[in-house]
């Protein structure tokens, strides 16, 4: 099942240059949920639930809600909306008697089920691990003690919140851990994010610049689709350069999943270990469909090694694959969820962020979501996708 999230949402937590603010819309998104509030009525008809508010509700269609409180019973737990107007939603119910149901019920946005550990420990920090047995068991720590921008690392394992074993990236090969982007502003400004999320893998998307709000950078942490099959070690973090207001130079670090990192040492993207599972920490690549050079973004002019049109000219078309990701001349894996465009999709208003796309063809079944994506200190340049109806292999 596919979670996700976006800052528009009524109860969604605020993302700022304050401190801790990363850590609340993480913690919201992977462990607690948010919105919670009373449904004022939740009718059954031929097998599809109606949940009424008396006033605003947080979800979208494609969103997962979580009922509780109600009876019948099959009526509670996470549930996939189906569509959503102002004051109400729809569900499917398969089985459940027509009629209406009763008890105190309750709702929220779902969280995604991911475990916190040494939860309250240190303040500001979160450390986070997926709670399925088939992950990697890899942790993720969040540090968001500062403002403007948190760190993140990921380790093999943790005994405590400062302390662990098998540490990506090494603190060698990025001092501190890589950045999480949140505003150009120390202050409560709100900055728009969005967060997908599966069992085992989260993407998030930031525009923190309050010039350009609709300039994501994407950072994907957790397990990824291994070429090997069975690998305890397939899981990555990604980061951000050194602030949120980086510029297209090629030393720029950027481990944006919009982001093309060819042949660029810079990719800012690490994985625990090699496919041979020996040695430590490695450097990872990210290759999408038709990548014509390093550091470009999805759907961004000059993006594809042959000029393409954009509707596809023959079949008015969309195209889109998914990101390789790779190490020197091995074949790492593939970005979860994630995918690029090699026509030119910037101008003209051709795609908004949260915009969604019904896939056809190979796709067919599946709904993209668009993400509108460059440098943070300038207009968009590029636009990617992420798959919100799985499932994303991990």
């Amino acid at each position: 099942m596919i979670f996700t999230f976006d800052s528009s949402q009524p109860g969604a937590p605020v993302l700022s240059g304050a401190v801790g603010a990363l850590r609340a819309v993480v913690k919201a998104c992977a462990v607690d949920g948010f919105g919670a509030g009373a449904v004022a009525s939740l009718t059954v008809a031929s097998g599809v639930a109606t949940a009424t508010y008396a006033g605003a509700h947080p979800f979208k269609a494609g969103h997962v809600a979580q009922y509780a409180g109600a009876t019948p019973a099959a009526l509670n737990g996470n549930k996939v909306i189906l569509s959503a107007t102002g004051n109400s939603v729809t569900f499917a119910a398969p089985g459940v008697p027509d009629g209406a149901a009763t008890g105190t019920i309750t709702s929220k946005a779902a969280p995604a089920g991911w475990q916190e550990l040494f939860s309250g420990s240190l303040a500001n920090v979160i450390a986070l691990k997926p709670s399925v047995p088939e992950a990697t068991g890899c942790v993720l720590r969040i540090d968001d003690t500062t403002t403007s921008r948190a760190r993140v690392v990921g380790y093999e394992a943790m005994t405590d919140i400062n302390t662990g074993t098998g540490r990506f990236p090494t603190e060698a090969q990025f001092a501190g851990g890589l950045y999480l982007p949140k505003s150009d502003a120390t202050t409560t400004a709100a900055r728009p994010w969005r967060m997908y999320i599966s069992e085992r893998v989260m993407i998030l998307a930031v525009a923190p610049l309050g010039t350009y709000l609709e300039t994501y950078g994407v950072y994907v942490l957790g397990d990824f689709v291994s070429s090997k099959g069975v690998d305890p070690y397939a899981c990555m973090v990604s980061g951000g350069g050194l602030g949120v207001s980086t510029t297209s130079a090629g030393s720029v670090l950027d481990g944006s999943a919009g982001l093309v990192s060819r042949t660029s040492t810079d990719y800012a993207c690490y994985v625990a270990r090699g496919a041979l599972g020996i040695g430590g920490a490695l450097g990872l690549n990210k290759l999408g469909p038709l990548a014509a050079a390093t550091r470009l973004f999805s759907g961004s002019s000059g993006y594809a090694t042959m000029p393409l049109t954009f509707p596809n000219l023959s079949d008015n078309s969309l195209r889109v694959g998914p990101v390789d990701l790779y190490q020197g001349g091995d074949l790492r894996g593939v970005l979860p969820g994630v995918y690029h465009s090699p026509q030119p999709l910037i101008g003209g208003g051709a795609f908004a962020t949260g915009q969604r796309v019904v896939g056809q063809g190979p796709y067919a079944g599946r709904t993209f979501e668009a993400i509108t994506v460059g440098d943070p200190s300038s207009n968009p340049t590029g636009v990617m996708f992420v798959d919100i109806s799985g499932p994303w292999g991990v």
